[in-house]
Order: C-alpha cells, then sequence, then structure tokens
C-alpha cells in the first residue's frame, strides 16, 4: 500500500454509498440487455458480447469500489484490477460502435473490426509498463509517457470512427433509433476518450485524481450513459431496417426476375 496516496493512486477514498448506487443503477441497465439479448438469441452475436462484457466489468468495478476497506483502496492489486475492469468497459463500447456499423455495411467489415480491436488492443498493452513503472520513482516520467501513448491511440480510435461511420454510408440505412444509438455512444466514447487523455498529463494527472467527482462525472457518468442508451436502442429495434447489403441484394433479384419475364415472354 502506498501510504503517502501519491502517484499512481488517487488522493481520495472512494465513496462507498456513491459507488453502491451507482452498481445498482448499472445493473438496471445490464439486466435490460441481458434480457433482450436473450429474447434476441443473442443476435448479433458480436454486440450483444461486447456490450454484455462492458456492462459486466463496469459493474464489478463498482462494487469492488463499493466494497474494498478503505485501507485496501490504494494497494497495487485493487489499483490494477480497478484501472483493467474500467479499460475493458470503456473499450468494449468503442469496438462495439464499429461493429454496430458493419453490422449495417457487411463490406470489409472485418478489416474495419480489426482495426479496431488492434488500437484498444495497443492502448492496453502501452498501460502495462505505464502502471508497472508508476511505481519506481525514478521511471515515473516514463510512466507518463507510455500513458499519454496509450490514451493518445484509444482517443484516435474514437476518432476515426467517424469517418468510418461516414465512409460507410450507412446512414440513410439506419433508422432513428440506430441514429440515436450511434450519435450518444459514440459521443460518450469520445468525452471519456478525451478526459483520459487529459487524465494522463503530468500537470493534470493528480488534480483531476484528487477528488472523486472527476471519476464520476466524465469516466463513469458517460459510460453508464451510453450503456442505457444500448440498452433502449437495443440492436433488435435498431438493426431493423435493411441495410445496404440486403438493398442491394433485393434490387439484383428484382432485375433478375424482370430479365427472366422480359425473356420468357
Amino acid at each position: 500500500m502506498n501510504a503517502s496516496f501519491g502517484y499512481p493512486y488517487p488522493t481520495y477514498i472512494p465513496s462507498k454509498t456513491a459507488n453502491g448506487c451507482v452498481a445498482g443503477v448499472v445493473s438496471i441497465s445490464l439486466i435490460a440487455w441481458l434480457i433482450q439479448s436473450c429474447q434476441a438469441r443473442f443476435q448479433p452475436t458480436r454486440i450483444s458480447v461486447l456490450l454484455l462484457v462492458s456492462h459486466m466489468t463496469i459493474f464489478i468495478e463498482l462494487i469492488v469500489r463499493a466494497t474494498v476497506p478503505a485501507e485496501q483502496q490504494n494497494s497495487r492489486t485493487v489499483f490494477a484490477i480497478t484501472n483493467m475492469l474500467f479499460a475493458i468497459g470503456q473499450r468494449m463500447i468503442i469496438v462495439g460502435n464499429f461493429a454496430f456499423v458493419m453490422e449495417i455495411h457487411h463490406k470489409k467489415s472485418r478489416f474495419i473490426l480489426l482495426s479496431a480491436m488492434l488500437c484498444v488492443i495497443t492502448s492496453g498493452v502501452l498501460m502495462v509498463p505505464a502502471n508497472m513503472l508508476a511505481f519506481k520513482p525514478e521511471n515515473i516520467s516514463t510512466s507518463y509517457l507510455f500513458r499519454e501513448l496509450s490514451a493518445s491511440i484509444l482517443l484516435t480510435g474514437t476518432v476515426v470512427f467517424y469517418p468510418v461511420w461516414y465512409w460507410s454510408r450507412t446512414i440513410h440505412d439506419m433508422n432513428s433509433k440506430a441514429l440515436v444509438l450511434m450519435c450518444v455512444s459514440s459521443i460518450m466514447c469520445l468525452t471519456v476518450g478525451i478526459f483520459n487523455l487529459l487524465q494522463s498529463l503530468q500537470e493534470f494527472y493528480t488534480t483531476i485524481n484528487h477528488h472523486e467527482g472527476w471519476f464520476f462525472g466524465f469516466q463513469m457518468v458517460p459510460i453508464i450513459f451510453a450503456h442505457f442508451t444500448w440498452s433502449v436502442c437495443h440492436p433488435k429495434r435498431s438493426l431493423t431496417t435493411n441495410s445496404g447489403y440486403e438493398k442491394e441484394t433485393q434490387r439484383e433479384g428484382l432485375t433478375i426476375d424482370e430479365h427472366f419475364q422480359e425473356n420468357t415472354i
């Protein structure tokens, strides 16, 4: 345990009441997502699993923060667990955004999804040396460097979503729920990404980690808001319109039928 509560630990003790209440709120979205996914037989599978994992990791993180005794909150183990859980929860939503658009677009979806996954994995891998070096006073500056690189890569992946969405030309194939879902989810991810980058900077890290309000306001609330949006606009309702691929297939089918009828006549 770091008795001085210095870097990389936050200088506050997490509120058990606040984290417990927020965990209860997250559980509502988690249950709603799970029920709807079961009703849809976890289709589309990729999105269903990604958002289920995101819900569960955020819920578990809040439970850990609410139940671990105050004297153990700033231990290496708890610090590593809570950071890992939040990182997974955040990254699953980012990949989920790409997966949703590609579910409609269909073309080259594997390359786009692999690129998004590579981005979030690389960002996560860079956090390993950042956290390991954080406990060595002589390597703190290097730790901050890795932390900044990780946050920058993750933010880049979040921003790249918008040109990918534009390139896919799927906006006109989306119903109103899908548009709301993608707008809200991507903006919430962008908000957290920008905040993470600011938090990774040495001049802001201590200030931001001095009060739990920053954590709830700019990390947890956007993630939870994104979760509820996914639950309300579940893919079983937001993926109801024909995708571009399906429309193209239908047009080809109609053309073939018309050609066949002409030849028959």
